[in-house]
């Protein structure tokens, strides 16, 4: 990020080394203004805060940029608290992306919040070894350890949500988490020269990708679903229903355009709007996010109790598909999967919500039948 910058030290020569770190720097600036005015763009489109702390994060982000290229020392002293504030935006984005999508920051992730404190000592004891500069130590080192600590910690936190945003979330948190890595070593090796172009490459191109996923991530419907707002009306009766083939043929059409959570054993025919699972004990190579094992029960309990609870805060009104009842009875005890619908019968009614269980009716025992339709109605 800014590297020799911050210290004030760069030379505004014109030899090859000082043009190649101008143009980086320009790069960098543009794609922090660029990702600023695509996120409030987002906010002012669906509310979300989330969205809002990410784009005041790359504003004073480019305000660091900004202000450390200037040789007047106080003004790179506003760019060592602006990059700290970039870090806490980062951060308290992500806490508020987990929290809009219905998921608990008391993860595993949570626990490292601990070597924080011990590690960033460490990293300013080796920094003032090194360069043997107490005022850069606790200046511009200070400034990058800390943005460094919170923004991987805010990249990790994200992790979660790749279960609702495949794939395009791997690549979002994984450019947070290395953004703040190569944060690291600007306080050693931006006394040197022949870094400065190498630092700044690897800014720019890991903004470039973070701007890219946002663009992608802030680009779905799921994203886009206004906070405080359900995104269609349906005329659907609220609860449970248990039904046949035919009438599931019949829903689809209603449900075409909205964006239903759907564990499936048939996609040949699934409408785009849905967030569709295929349940499937083949072990696809290559496979995506998207394919769900029989027997992993937990997984399609957990992507129910996202999804329910993220329409639980828009007003209720979501809708959740099951058509692979039968398989599932093949993988699993039946006590087990009574217990698994009994949970997305809860999360339902709590959520407001749709639950529909596509069933046919001649492949049940007559007892079984009878506690599925006491459990669900």
């Amino acid at each position: 990020m800014d590297f020799r910058i911050l210290t004030g030290r760069f030379d505004a020569g014109m030899d090859g080394v000082s043009a190649l770190v101008g143009v980086e720097f320009s790069i960098v600036l543009l794609g922090d203004i660029t990702a600023f005015v695509w996120m409030l763009r987002v906010y002012f489109k669906n509310r979300r805060v989330s969205a809002l702390s990410f784009s005041l994060a790359w504003l004073f982000d480019a305000i660091a940029i900004a202000l450390s290229a200037s040789p007047n020392v106080p003004m790179n002293y506003l760019g060592y608290i602006s990059i700290t504030i970039f870090s806490a935006l980062i951060f308290y984005g992500a806490v508020r992306f987990l929290d809009e999508e219905g998921i608990s920051i008391l993860n595993q992730t949570a626990y490292y919040f601990s070597l924080i404190p011990p590690a960033l000592m460490a990293y300013l004891l080796l920094i003032y070894l090194y360069t043997g500069d107490a005022v850069w130590t606790v200046g511009g080192a200070a400034a990058l350890g800390i943005a460094s600590a919170f923004v991987i910690v805010g990249g990790f936190l994200l992790r979660p949500l790749k279960e609702i945003y495949p794939r395009i979330m791997t690549y979002l948190y994984g450019s947070i988490i290395l953004f703040g890595i190569h944060l690291i070593p600007a306080a050693i090796f931006g006394y040197h020269k022949w870094y400065l172009p190498i630092g700044f490459m690897f800014s720019a191109s890991l903004i470039v990708a973070m701007v890219w996923a946002l663009f992608k991530l802030t680009s779905t419907e799921r994203f886009n679903v206004p906070v405080g707002t359900v995104p269609h009306k349906l005329d659907l009766k609220r609860g449970v229903l248990l039904i046949d083939v035919d009438e599931y043929k019949d829903l689809k059409g209603q449900l075409s355009n909205f964006p239903a959570l759907a564990f499936l054993r048939d996609l040949s025919d699934v409408p785009k709007a849905w967030q569709a699972y295929f349940v499937t004990a083949v072990p696809f190579k290559n496979s995506s996010d998207k394919v769900i094992p029989p027997t992993n029960l937990a997984k399609m309990t957990e992507l129910a109790f996202q999804y329910s609870e993220g329409f639980k805060k828009a007003g209720g009104g979501g809708v959740m598909v099951m058509d692979c009842i039968e398989y599932l009875m093949v993988y699993n005890s039946w006590s087990s999967l009574l217990k698994f619908l009994s949970k997305l019968r809860d999360f339902t009614l709590v959520s407001r919500g749709s639950l529909i269980v596509v069933i046919d009716r001649d492949s049940f025992e007559e007892t079984k039948y009878a506690q599925l339709v006491k459990l669900m109605e």
